[in-house]
């Protein structure tokens, strides 16, 4: 029933689109009348295209607004929105003398004049055409034009955070709480559209190859190297179909130009937080040799309180904590590179990477366990759990890219190889007390822990683009993805009687995970008049091996899956687009997911795996619109997801652990349930209020359903949320920039949960010196404070209060500089694709 009324909904938004009226323009010079300038009864012969490139740095400008005007009364005639290539081509054109006006946020408005259609010479092809970003004088103050920080297509958002303020002296992490339908939870789990099923990719490589999460991927990286962020929601047959709820894709700042450039950047802020990153090019003849470094250091804080009531029908058990903690972390990142050009035709690339990251955290939890209130107390304890990580990676990258006489005919091949080396040394004390909280009982418990993850991983991809005729190309290729990762954790306990470490054999865990997936690929895409129209069909067949040597136990799992695609999109008149997306993917369990062994958070938690988890299959569709005006933009969307074999994350309190017998520990683990539904709404507004004043507003709701039963599912369970987020760009002349941006998240509902509202607000300003090389900037995060984290949860036989804060409200000063006029736009034609998939999104133009 609920299905059907979501598939009324969406035809019927279709049909509004589809006959919307269109009304006219205004340009300049055009008069009360149309003297002249009705051309309805002229044949429609003609064709016009063009590709616009920023004229100081030759980048495609993506969607800019280009309208033909009639020479005699500017009356318009067309208008064409240019693709992710700066492309653009109207049809059917009467013959004449007519202009282009172009017009590109941020950018002053530009006219391209003497184009003329013939009946011998219909179709005009402009080239490359030059948009030239100059400044212009209000009222004596300088208006400086920059790109603008979010620019929008229909099946993708790009954010330019390379203009971000508010995230300087940040992490990647923090860039992706300033992103659109993106949200960051307090241990620092990023979900898109509600959803965590998200694949996260660091210059288009999967980040979690070697093991590594999303999120710790983000962290290591300083906000100052990110130079933007690509949201694809429903990604084509080319991509990995990884992931829920769509594709994260994080962009480093990379140059390629002639001599020498390059770019310093330096940050320092209170909670001591303080980044550098320091960028090198040099290209001479056919070589170009770059290279990058970046160093984070943080000391930060954390709070917290928990209440967790446990209940057997008569009586009621009590566990209270408050939690104190540090965390500090240094990481250090280099890469080196060089490209080689034999000819305009064949390039070739090889490049390494080097991460080390080290975290050191200090958390120290005060425990009251009592009966029925807090007067009846049964014991006070203090537990000090240290952690020392150290990890150390390496990835080396080869890619060689061809292209042909024939346009949009291309080959290119990747192989990347990477290793990742963790070392993780936990120790625990936990304290006896009496109830006064002042005298120790003397009764000690000392345990230590010590992990060593050794993982590698290898991928191998060849994609192949081939021309059929001038408005159809078909695409195919192969990917293969092999990785290997062996985790040796070892737990030992204090034996003062002997004044020895003793082995804890039922603590202790080796696992080793395996996977390996052969995925096949093709593509046709076609332009039919106004409609673009995509289709693709990827397969995959994957094998997943454990062996969890500890409990001398071994398991498989072999399946074959096809992910059919469709994309169709109608270009409409008065710079309107409509488009309707189908996808299928996939979100594989992660292998901590499926380890059986039980990992203690502490003595009263523990997590443990499913090995019996299945791989979740997702059905996505998603209809959206675009519709530009002058100075206005909008991109409503609509989204409906139904999941298969859902994994879900549930909650349990026993006593009946084994070595734990008679304590109540929390056990968290994970089942797939019969099937999940997810639907929401999306709207984005783009605003362009003065010519140095612009802002972005977005608002996102979803909507999530549980259908099926599990372990802690008697019926079907509802959540629901939505959020809102603005920033506000004011460009002040005179080399002064000033940006704000807030977020509200409404409390949500969830699977065994519920959690607050979260809300922040950030400003920042930025100054440009030194002739324009260089720039100085200072902001301020959660200006009020308010940013933490309140959830409470519950299950069959308990309830939890939780509450999680940091210290979110810091100041930070930072400098750049820019060495010869080094570009902070990374050049799309170098490294717009990798071994994961080919970052171009979805572009049907030919």
């Amino acid at each position: 029933m609920k299905i059907a009324v979501v598939l009324r909904s969406i035809t019927l938004i279709s049909l509004i689109f589809a006959i919307l009226p269109y009304g006219t323009i205004a340009q300049p010079g055009q008069g009360e009348g149309r003297r002249g300038g009705d051309r309805s009864n002229l044949p429609k012969i003609g064709t016009l295209q063009a590709t616009l490139l920023d004229g100081q740095t030759m980048k495609p400008l993506m969607y800019a607004s280009v309208v033909l005007n009639t020479e005699s009364d500017s009356t318009m005639v067309s208008g064409a929105i240019t693709d992710e290539e700066g492309k653009f081509k109207m049809e059917d054109l009467p013959p004449g003398r007519f202009y282009i006006t172009v017009n590109f946020v941020g950018y002053p408005r530009q006219h391209f004049n003497d184009i003329r259609i013939t009946f011998r010479e219909s179709n005009v092809d402009l080239g490359n055409i030059e948009v030239t970003p100059g400044a212009e004088m209000l009222d004596e103050v300088t208006v400086e034009a920059s790109r603008q920080l979010m620019e929008t297509g229909l099946d993708r958002r790009v954010i330019n955070v390379g203009q971000e303020l508010t995230a300087i002296g940040g992490t990647g992490l923090d860039i992706m709480e300033n992103i659109p339908s993106v949200a960051v939870d307090f241990d620092g789990n990023v979900s898109l559209r509600g959803s965590t099923g998200v694949t996260i990719l660091i210059d288009g490589r999967p980040s979690t190859l070697t093991g590594l999460s999303g999120s710790e991927a983000l962290e290591q990286i300083p906000a100052e190297m990110i130079e933007r962020v690509e949201v694809i929601t429903n990604p084509s047959a080319r991509y990995n179909p990884e992931g829920t709820s769509g594709i994260i894709n994080v962009v480093l700042k990379e140059q390629r130009q002639a001599g020498y450039n390059g770019m310093v950047s330096l940050s320092a802020g209170t909670a001591g937080r303080n980044n550098g990153s320091l960028n090198l090019n040099y290209q001479y003849g056919n070589w170009n040799f770059f290279t990058n470094y970046s160093v984070r250091l943080m000391d930060m804080e954390s709070f917290g309180n928990s209440l967790r009531e446990t209940y057997n029908g008569q009586n009621s058990n009590f566990m209270d904590q408050d939690i104190t903690g540090n965390m500090g972390m240094n990481s250090h990142n280099v890469q080196a590179g060089v490209d080689y050009r034999f000819n305009d035709k064949n390039t070739i690339t090889f490049s390494t990477r080097y991460s080390n990251w080290n975290r050191d955290m200090d958390n120290i939890t005060e425990y009251i366990l009592y009966q029925s209130n807090p007067d009846n107390i049964n014991s006070l304890f203090i537990m000090d759990n240290s952690t020392d990580m150290l990890h150390n990676s390496f990835s080396h990258q080869l890619n060689f890219r061809r292209t042909y006489e024939e346009q949009h005919r291309e080959l290119i091949a990747d192989l990347v190889f990477s290793t990742r080396n963790m070392d993780r040394n936990q120790g625990f004390i936990q304290e006896f007390y009496n109830q006064d909280w002042e005298n120790p009982t003397g009764t000690n418990v000392l345990e230590r822990s010590q992990m060593d993850g050794q993982n590698w991983a290898v991928s191998t991809q060849l994609d192949y683009v081939h021309p059929l005729g001038e408005s159809t190309k078909f695409e195919t290729g192969y990917r293969v993805q092999l990785r290997e990762m062996d985790s040796d954790f070892i737990f030992e306990n204090f034996v003062p009687e002997n004044d020895i470490w003793e082995d804890n054999t039922n603590r202790s865990n080796h696992f080793i995970y395996n996977e390996q997936i052969f995925a096949a690929y093709g593509m046709l895409a076609t332009m039919r008049g106004d409609y673009s129209i995509q289709t693709g069909l990827r397969a995959e067949q994957t094998r997943v091996e454990g062996d969890q040597l500890t409990m001398e136990q071994s398991f498989t799992n072999n399946y074959l899956n096809l992910f059919p695609t469709a994309h169709i999109r109608r270009n409409f008149e008065n710079h309107q687009s409509l488009q309707i997306s189908y996808t299928r993917r996939i979100n594989r369990p992660h292998n901590r997911n499926i380890n059986p062994f039980m990992r203690y958070q502490s003595e009263y938690e523990v997590y443990m795996g499913n090995p019996e988890l299945d791989p979740e299959l997702i059905n996505s569709f998603e209809l959206g619109y675009r519709r530009i005006w002058e100075n206005t933009t909008i991109n409503p969307s609509i989204f409906y997801r139904q999941t298969d074999g859902m994994m879900t994350r549930y909650r349990r309190v026993t006593d009946e652990l084994p070595g734990l017998e008679g304590r109540e520990v929390t056990v968290t683990t994970f089942e797939n349930l019969n099937k999940g539904t997810s639907y929401g709404a999306e709207f984005i507004l783009s605003q362009s209020i003065t010519d140095w004043w612009n802002m972005n507003g977005t608002f996102s709701y979803f909507r999530r359903i549980v259908e099926g039963r599990g372990a802690q599912m008697d019926e079907e369970n509802d959540s629901y949320s939505w959020s809102g987020r603005f920033v506000s760009n004011m460009n002040l002349g005179s080399g002064w920039t000033l940006q704000a941006n807030g977020f509200y998240r409404s409390p949500q509902v969830m699977l065994q949960g519920e959690m607050d509202a979260m809300y922040m607000m950030n400003a920042g300003v930025r100054k440009s010196i030194l002739g324009g090389n260089g720039t100085v900037s200072l902001n301020v995060s959660d200006i009020f404070n308010t940013m933490k984290f309140s959830m409470y949860s519950y299950g069959e036989n308990f309830t939890v209060d939780t509450e999680r804060w940091r210290t979110s409200r810091q100041i930070t000063i930072g400098f750049t500089y820019r060495i010869n006029e080094y570009d902070r736009r990374r050049d799309r034609r170098q490294r717009d694709r990798d071994s994961d998939q080919e970052m171009e999104f979805d572009d049907f133009d030919m």
